[in-house]
């Protein structure tokens, strides 16, 4: 069976998995369970030696100590069960974004598990410090779009497919997880992020797509530039999306919707009411409490074969929505993907004291700046916050300096030992993802700060 056809038979099949319980949500999961840790167990020798090391059961995995997106990526030999090697995927991938050519795959070992089987790879962007790399195999692709499909066609789902579908990817770099849903029916164009804007703008209206897939900064800048398009839905990917950029994306090209993908996993996806709903159909998600509301997510992925992601620590900060859907769906809501951990910016209170200053009460406080356009927060030391403007006039950054003092007097930080220094935000290297604030790498080695709301 072709990609295609695999993928809409997935598509089929997730219209099953609609849980109006949390007891039969949980069930699902731990059937899922049961075989998928014995089969990644016996095959991936990283997840069996931390069971041994834990001292666990498999039946135990819900205690199994996290693990990192760093520590992944040092054991990545052994955790993957197609018998590849890091130094070869990150070859095959950092040369198909050098080339532009993204048809590569690699085949398993002949002593694995996925034994000459092809495996797609790929590399995030490494937003949250650590670049990791992605290998999945044909059926977990095929998944992936199936899933995709489902979730992302606007319903009703069957008739969406009666009518051609032209999905338009504005991406840093395509793969074959995107070309899986490729057949007569479903188009697929790639944009690449690395062409100038007006050429992206101009190659947007002539795909015409029904479907529009990219980063909401990019589809802004398009949009801007007088990109001309009526997909029947938007999708936002790869960056934190604010409020702003769905009304602005809406106005301009149509409804808006919202995907948390990471390295890790296809995390979170759109209801047909336009929540945003953890995919705990296939994913089980453990929520760190970081408070005033604030969770870190912790993932095992009981659908990934290939690349096991068993009890998996995320970078991300999430706020759930704790209303019920007028879906039905019991899969908790997304309210909010604030960012990545190591945007939250470490300062001294003024009791000397560390704590956390959250990157939406900076960004909340810099969207009050009259005339400011765009900006990007940089802190470099403990004390030393840069704040980088378009447009840089001195009545902007008089504005800024404001509204950020009050931002971390607010925040119970000692505002007047932070000094502000002032530049121009200069144009991002092509391809990257928006960041607005971030924090330099002097707090690596800094202990664990107090959480302030």
């Amino acid at each position: 069976m072709n990609d295609a056809l695999a993928a809409v038979g997935y598509a089929i099949a997730e219209g099953r998995l609609h849980f109006r319980t949390r007891i039969a949500l949980e069930a699902h999961q731990d059937r899922l369970a049961h075989g998928h840790l014995r089969w990644v167990a016996a095959h991936s020798p990283a997840v069996a030696a931390r069971f041994r090391a834990a001292g666990l059961g498999l039946s135990q995995w819900r205690s199994l100590p996290p693990t990192s997106k760093a520590e992944m990526m040092a054991d990545f030999d052994r955790l993957n069960t197609a018998g590849l090697h890091l130094s070869d995927v990150l070859a095959l991938a950092r040369s198909a974004e050098d080339q532009r050519d993204f048809s590569g795959q690699l085949r398993g070992a002949a002593q694995s598990a996925f034994a000459e089987q092809a495996v797609t790879v790929g590399l995030s962007s490494g937003t949250s410090g650590t670049q990791g790399a992605f290998v999945v195999g044909v059926q977990e692709r095929q998944r992936w779009a199936g899933v995709v499909l489902r979730h992302l066609l606007p319903p009703p789902f069957f008739r969406s497919l009666l009518r051609p579908v032209r999905v338009a990817f504005l991406l840093r770099a395509e793969g074959g997880l995107y070309r899986s849903v490729q057949s007569r029916r479903i188009s697929f164009t790639f944009l690449d992020l690395l062409r100038p804007v007006p050429e992206l703008a101009a190659a947007l209206t002539a795909a015409d797509p029904t479907l529009l897939v990219g980063p909401p900064s990019v589809l802004r800048a398009l949009l801007d530039a007088g990109a001309e398009a009526k997909p029947a839905r938007v999708v936002c990917v790869a960056e934190v999306m604010e409020e702003a950029d769905r009304a602005a994306l809406n106005a301009g090209f149509g409804p808006v919707v919202q995907v948390y993908q990471a390295t890790e996993g296809l995390l979170a996806l759109p209801c047909p009411h336009g929540s945003l709903h953890l995919n705990e159909a296939h994913v089980h998600f453990d929520l760190e409490a970081l408070g005033d509301g604030r969770w870190r997510p912790i993932i095992t992925d009981l659908r990934r074969w290939v690349q096991p992601m068993i009890r998996h620590r995320l970078d991300d900060i999430l706020q759930l929505d704790a209303t019920p859907c007028s879906c039905g769906s019991v899969a908790r809501r997304v309210a909010r993907i604030e960012g990545r951990q190591d945007d939250a910016l470490l300062f001294a209170a003024a009791s000397g004291q560390p704590l956390t200053m959250w990157p939406d009460f900076l960004r909340a406080a810099l969207n009050r700046v009259p005339g400011l356009q765009e900006y990007r927060a940089e802190q470099t030391a403990s004390d030393t916050l840069w704040l980088l403007l378009d447009p840089d006039l001195p009545s902007t950054r008089t504005a800024a300096a404001a509204e950020v003092k009050a931002a971390l007097a607010r925040a119970g930080a000692d505002a007047g030992g932070v000094r502000l220094c002032f530049g121009p935000l200069l144009p991002a290297p092509p391809g990257t993802k928006r960041r607005r604030v971030l924090r330099r790498t002097f707090s690596q080695s800094s202990p664990v700060p107090e959480v302030i709301p």
